[in-house]
């Protein structure tokens, strides 16, 4: 697999070598915020935009992996919290099971088999 991702590589380094050398003497105008820029070589707008672009995209998944995190985080935290509260009703709902079992439980065993008081 890694021999593919490598050739694959090869393959697209190769192909924007070819481009690059295409369009080497080719050369544009440029209106940037209200300045023009002449005579600029295409390769180098490319490269620069594509720089740009990846600059961008990175910023702006950077943020997001962030702003992610810190919700998981927050989840996780809260997670823990409910975790522990539901240990303590579980340990209390034991209490009170283990309690109506005491209060229910007969001081005297013959007298509550005979179903009879007189």
């Amino acid at each position: 697999m890694k021999i593919i991702l490598t050739f694959f590589w090869i393959i697209i380094g190769a192909v924007l070598l070819w481009f690059f050398a295409e369009n080497l003497d080719q050369s544009v105008t440029i209106d940037f915020f209200g300045r023009t820029y002449e005579h600029i070589n295409l390769v180098t707008v490319i490269f620069v935009s594509t720089l740009l672009g990846l600059l961008l995209g990175t910023v702006i998944m950077t943020w997001q992996v962030i702003k992610h995190k810190a919700r998981a985080s927050s989840a996780k935290r809260e997670n823990k919290k409910l975790l522990k509260k539901i240990e303590e009703l579980e340990k209390q709902v034991k209490e009170q099971e283990q309690a109506a079992k005491l209060r229910n439980w007969p001081d005297d065993p013959d007298s509550s088999n005979s179903g009879f008081n007189p």
